[in-house]
């Protein structure tokens, strides 16, 4: 199948008319639409569902929320601590976690998708990392192709820390950079110097990772065309596989960090869309493909091939080709998709410590998924992936009729045809080049929960 098209044009008028709040749809039905009564009884009959499929695959996730200082722009569920024993105590409660869900899960084991994130995972000693790794290993039985990530600081990772890693079978790491420029650093403080980033790519390179990828963030204060332009240019050079470049979701009323932003330095409108844009023609340019809404990777790599297949799949973890579509989520603030519900544990160390304590399920909010969740889900999700909606393979899932279904919808997206974001394709349903650039404001009209309430919830704005 041909890629997606590249050559876009987004005049002011688009992104006056468009540039506006929109969930990311990491999830539908999207968190502010989940229950805060959702109970532990709740999630362990979701993990007794799973557990009728036992010769399924499954991803886990695991949050290790331990960073030692906080930067400003952070949206991540954090703990700064410096004391020593912290990790320790949170690993054993980890333990107990994944002691739990593996009873709950009857058998069903077999991991094909493994990721930590934080925080800092690398906030771990060696003998942490290998005690982390034990303990899933315990409970659980890690395939030997499976997919095996984590994310790393460049400022705070050691050799030692990336050879464990590696000898542990970790195949893929995902490095924060955000920018290269130091004033842009100071901003947002965090100071890491682009001798940092380098070294610890080529220590990775050395032991054997095959997949490494970098986070950027655009849209951050002081981020000019020029300085970016530079920052993007050193990375090419550094020739990660992927990378994922991140539109700054700046939301100062839920994330209180963020109010050391100085909002008068934050591109906006058209100035920030010029950092994106130039950072696409950039990376294309030098080989890399588009993947998904905020991703690139180079052309041999798996997502790339997958996108061309319009195979590719996203949960929290990020875009993936692994064919495991339930996930089992442990430690603070981790979120699990199995069952037919997602579940997300309480974000407190006190609260998470105090329920594994009681023999509960850390669980904080959730929701179960109704049958027209689930069609929404998935197509949201193919529009989000493959920028592509199959609607025979539609019927063939869920036993619905595209046009009689999303009559309504088909009605609100006539806007979105006339402003070639949309083409119907032999029934089909594409997204154009320049609907790829909102395609959070295309995946809205699918989202039946923001066409029926009037409720303003803290979505970052769609470019």
């Amino acid at each position: 199948m041909n890629p997606p098209e590249t050559a876009v044009e987004v005049t002011r008028e688009l992104l006056l008319r468009y540039d506006r709040p929109a969930p990311r749809y990491t999830s539908y039905p999207t968190a502010p639409e989940w229950r805060e009564d959702f109970t532990d009884q709740e999630y362990r009959t979701a993990l007794a569902d799973a557990a009728a499929r036992p010769d399924e695959p499954l991803s886990l996730y695991i949050h290790v929320p331990f960073c030692h200082e906080r930067c400003a722009f952070c949206g991540c569920n954090v703990v700064i601590s410096r004391k020593e024993g912290v990790a320790d105590k949170y690993l054993g409660y980890v333990d107990r976690e994944l002691a739990m869900a593996a009873q709950a899960l009857a058998g069903r084991s077999w991991i094909k998708q493994l990721h930590w994130g934080g925080g800092t995972p690398t906030y771990l000693s060696p003998e942490q990392i290998r005690q982390l790794f034990g303990s899933v290993a315990r409970h659980f039985t890690v395939d030997a192709q499976a997919e095996t990530a984590l994310e790393v600081d460049p400022r705070v990772t050691t050799r030692e820390q990336v050879e464990t890693l590696r000898e542990l079978g970790f195949n893929r790491v995902s490095m924060g950079v955000q920018d290269l420029d130091p004033q842009v650093q100071c901003e947002i403080h965090r100071n890491q110097s682009e001798e940092e980033t380098r070294r610890l790519f080529t220590w990775c390179r050395e032991v054997g990772f095959q997949g490494i990828n970098i986070d950027l963030i655009y849209g951050l204060p002081g981020q000019r065309l020029d300085t970016w332009t530079e920052t993007i240019h050193k990375i090419i050079d550094i020739h990660p596989d992927r990378l994922a470049i991140y539109s700054y979701a700046y939301l100062p009323a839920k994330l209180h960090n963020q109010r050391h932003i100085d909002v008068g330095k934050l591109p906006t409108g058209p100035e920030k869309y010029d950092l994106i844009a130039t950072a696409r023609k950039l990376l294309l340019a030098a080989g890399y493909e588009a993947i998904g809404m905020d991703h690139f990777a180079v052309s041999y790599d798996e997502l790339a091939v997958a996108m061309h297949e319009r195979r590719l799949h996203r949960n929290f973890m990020g875009y993936t080709v692994v064919p495991a579509a339930e996930m089992v989520s442990f430690g603070t603030s981790a979120i699990s998709e199995v069952g037919g519900v997602y579940a997300q544990n309480e974000k407190k160390l006190s609260r998470y410590y105090a329920a594994i304590d009681e023999g509960r399920f850390p669980t904080a909010s959730g929701c179960h998924l109704s049958a027209d969740d689930r069609v929404r889900a998935w197509v949201i999700r193919q529009l989000m992936c493959n920028f592509y909606l199959d609607t025979q393979e539609l019927g063939k899932r869920f036993g619905v009729a595209y046009e009689t279904y999303f009559a309504s919808e088909e009605h609100a997206l006539r806007e979105y045809y006339e402003q070639g974001f949309l083409a119907r394709e032999n029934g089909n349903l594409k997204v154009l080049a320049l609907g790829q650039v909102f395609i959070r404001n295309v995946a809205t009209v699918f989202d039946a929960y923001l066409q029926k309430t009037a409720v303003h919830h803290a979505f970052s704005r769609s470019v």
